[in-house]
């Protein structure tokens, strides 16, 4: 048996680290999400967190080959991490830095597996388990004149289980892109169907379907007989905060809205308006008794009232930017992947969590890979290696 070369030993560490890290940050996120909250798990989430924030600066160091635009996204999202208290863009730029030679399939495998493991986990636990985890809540939804109950599936909220099944959903359309035919079409509507049947979660089965038909959208559009309308479609990122940000504010009392989003935008309001400023630079500070009353169920809300114009900013570029890299390339596949997040992200909080959203990962790899001129931190001591890596 021939050993392995250097190449092949540094694929197989790196990605075994990003496999640990991966487990380290889902397990953390379902501890969150499924355990009784009378439980004391402070210790080990926090454990989870710093522990995999370790691993990942020592992929970091274990990289042999960096440009600049890794280094400045790196050093961004540090300062970023520093004035706003919130690690959630640093561990999606540090995850995306340590799949940089790591192929793209292999993380939406990793990724589809972990979390279907981690599913049924919580669902056996949620239903079984009821000494350890959180008693689902019971929730009904009034049709046709009479009270129904909502199914939870042992979460602890209905709305959850098209949550936690969207990277399985986005996963499975990136892995069956090429051969996406009627028989997907098919299969995936009847399992979002089936499951707002069951759990009546009408965000959830409007987000997914509309992501669904994106799919189509995106797959008949040939970007280079309609340059323009491929061309806008990393404006809509731009378009969806607008939008979103105006509900919460211009519009939040309009009745039909608050109705249509299940009276989010009234809490969103709280975070803009009355206990918050859309205009500061790392975000507001807000109590534990408002953060319990009032859910925060937008990605973009949140981005603005929690991270502030700087974090904004930033991850706006990283979205324009890696989108517009899809569209020159025409990797369609993934520009589908990143908007069923980013539409899902209008009303849930997922674009900015590393356990469900491998979408930003790959995007935010995929703009570092675009620079074309590595150098290894031994070339940072060479002034002439590195005047020539830089020309």
């Amino acid at each position: 048996m021939n050993s392995l070369n250097k190449d092949e030993k540094g694929s197989i560490l790196s990605k075994s680290l990003f496999v640990i890290t991966l487990f380290m940050i889902l397990l953390r996120k379902y501890m969150i999400s499924i355990l009784r909250t009378d439980i004391p798990i402070d210790h080990v989430t926090s454990l989870l967190f710093y522990g995999s924030i370790g691993l990942l600066f020592l992929q970091f160091v274990f990289l042999k080959k960096h440009n600049l635009t890794e280094i400045a996204i790196f050093i961004t999202s540090c300062v970023l991490y520093v004035f706003t208290k919130e690690g959630s863009i640093l561990v999606l730029s540090l995850l995306a830095i340590s799949i940089r030679y790591i192929e793209d399939k292999y993380v939406v495998k990793t990724y589809i597996i972990m979390t279907l493991c981690f599913t049924v986990g919580c669902m056996l636990m949620g239903n079984l388990m009821n000494d350890i985890a959180q008693v689902p809540q019971i929730h009904y939804r009034f049709t046709r004149g009479d009270y129904i109950v909502r199914e939870t599936f042992g979460f602890v909220n209905p709305n959850s289980v098209f949550l936690f099944l969207l990277p399985i959903f986005a996963g499975y359309i990136y892995l069956r892109y090429d051969k996406y035919n009627m028989v997907d079409r098919i299969l995936l509507f009847a399992i979002t169907y089936f499951i707002y049947y069951k759990t009546m979660s009408r965000t959830g089965f409007i987000t997914i379907l509309g992501a669904l038909v994106f799919v189509d959208a995106v797959k008949l559009l040939d970007f280079k007989r309609h340059p323009k309308i491929a061309k806008s479609i990393k404006f809509l990122p731009i378009v969806f905060l607008i939008g979103s940000v105006a509900v919460g504010t211009v519009f939040s009392n309009v009745k039909l809205l608050s109705k249509a989003l299940a009276s989010r935008p009234i809490h969103w309001n709280t975070y803009l308006v009355k206990e918050g400023n859309i205009f500061t630079l790392f975000g507001n500070s807000y109590s534990d008794i408002l953060k319990s009353n009032h859910p925060l169920d937008s990605s973009y809300v949140y981005i603005v009232a929690m991270l502030g114009i700087a974090s904004l900013i930033f991850f706006m570029y990283l979205l324009y930017r890696g989108l517009d890299i899809f569209i020159n390339k025409n990797e369609k596949k993934y520009i589908i992947i990143v908007f069923m997040f980013l539409i899902y992200g209008l009303a849930e909080n997922t674009l900015l969590e590393a356990g469900y959203n491998f979408t930003i990962i790959l995007l935010i790899k995929h703009i570092m890979n675009n620079n074309p001129k590595d150098f290894s931190i031994g070339d940072l001591f060479n002034k002439n290696n590195f005047r020539k890596n830089r020309t």
